[in-house]
């Protein structure tokens, strides 16, 4: 008991002594380190005097005009060299018969064709926007067809094409519709034939 006791009165003798002043030991400064937060607010405003922080935004703006303008090609696709043809049925899985409030049993488990219940009645058009001459293939495509066309690009910029040819363009945006399609090579025709959907890439000698 008496360890502990004089282990304590020993610990505050410390905390007093080191509460005291020690001294000075070499010299001291003022802090002469600027506030960050000011720092920032004049540096804003000598950017916004001159015209850099103007310049920034519009850099800004223009990157993300370009950004939308022109987006990344879709990867893995290329200008067909031969023609191919090929056949995909699309078929749904239902996995248990579906009724409505009632009980009647609208659909039951088993695998379907959508195509047999709803055409699938537009042309798509997937071509290289950066390759004139499918992109003259594709307008004289969609003026004769008759159907409903979608032109979808997989590469190059849908936007000036819109405003040249005053005719929609649209974007495989991350190759979503060609990987899903099996498409590697381009222009290729995507269209219905009785309860199969028809794909044609066809090559570029031929257009």
């Amino acid at each position: 008991m008496k360890k502990i006791i004089l282990s304590v009165m020993f610990c505050g003798f410390l905390s007093v002594s080191i509460a005291d002043n020690i001294g000075v030991v070499g010299k001291t400064y003022p802090i002469n380190e600027p506030d960050m937060i000011e720092w920032i607010k004049s540096k804003a405003a000598a950017m916004m005097k001159s015209g850099e922080w103007q310049q920034i935004q519009n850099k800004a703006i223009e990157n993300a005009r370009n950004q939308i303008n022109h987006p990344a090609p879709v990867a893995g696709i290329s200008d067909a060299q031969v023609t191919r043809v090929w056949y995909q049925k699309p078929m749904v899985q239902v996995k248990q018969d579906i009724t409505d409030t009632r009980g009647h049993v609208i659909a039951r488990a088993g695998n379907y064709n959508p195509l047999r219940y709803k055409p699938f009645d537009v042309q798509l058009l997937f071509i290289n926007g950066n390759n004139p001459k499918q992109v003259e293939w594709a307008l004289a495509k969609n003026a004769e067809s008759g159907v409903r066309t979608k032109i979808v690009l997989t590469q190059g910029s849908f936007m000036d094409l819109d405003k040249q040819h005053k005719v929609w363009f649209y974007y495989d945006q991350g190759g979503k519709y060609t990987q899903k399609l099996a498409i590697k090579h381009v222009p290729a025709i995507v269209q219905q034939d009785g309860e199969q959907i028809k794909l044609m890439e066809i090559a570029n000698s031929e257009l």
